[in-house]
């Protein structure tokens, strides 16, 4: 096993404890700001259909659509639920992920990878752009939505390099942190009661 393979491993089971704990605290603040559980389960089917399409595809099977239905539905279920809107930063960061591909020696496969990578940073971003979130969280989230930016570009480039894979591993590092850190905080629940 080369050392891309073994460290995607490790971080692939990360990116779905990340998916859990997102829909989780989606999950936590839609009941105490709406009254009831709406969207929050379409972020962790979203999410779920993204690393099995992701998966599938690395190991030959052709599950393509999930990989492109996993996104729409997280896109879908944020942007209905009202718990977190489109910003201009984070179609800035899309757009830069959008244009890696042509950086790529390969646009056609790095198509498919931008999918599942476009789907993690709506998680990210999930965490950095709702309007409650406590700071130092968000702050973090940001931070990691942009380190996974750069994993994007410098993949592209130089693709299954180490500094593509510690771009990765500190960005997904980074996101659960200001997720784990979002639970404990009552910030987060007594604003969202706030706006009831």
């Amino acid at each position: 096993m080369d050392s891309y393979a073994l460290v995607m491993s490790v971080d692939g089971p990360l990116v779905l404890v990340g998916v859990f704990l997102t829909w989780h605290l989606t999950r936590l603040v839609e009941r105490n700001r709406l009254g009831k559980e709406k969207l929050s389960h379409l972020i962790l089917a979203g999410g779920l259909m993204t690393a099995f399409g992701f998966t599938g595809h690395m190991i030959g099977l052709n599950v393509s659509f999930l990989v492109i239905f996993g996104p729409a539905l997280i896109v879908y279920a944020l942007s209905m639920s009202g718990l977190v809107g489109a910003k201009l930063e984070m179609l800035a960061q899309i757009a830069l992920m959008v244009l890696s591909i042509g950086l790529s020696e390969d646009p056609r496969n790095y198509v498919f990878l931008m999918f599942s990578d476009i789907s993690l940073l709506l998680l990210m971003d999930a965490v950095a752009f709702y309007s409650n979130s406590p700071k130092k969280p968000a702050s973090m989230a940001r931070l990691s939505a942009w380190l996974l930016v750069a994993f994007t570009v410098v993949n592209a480039i130089y693709y299954r390099s180490l500094p593509a894979l510690l771009l990765y591993t500190a960005s997904v590092s980074l996101w659960i942190t200001s997720l784990l850190l979002s639970y404990p905080s009552a910030k987060v629940l007594n604003s969202a009661q706030e706006g009831l």
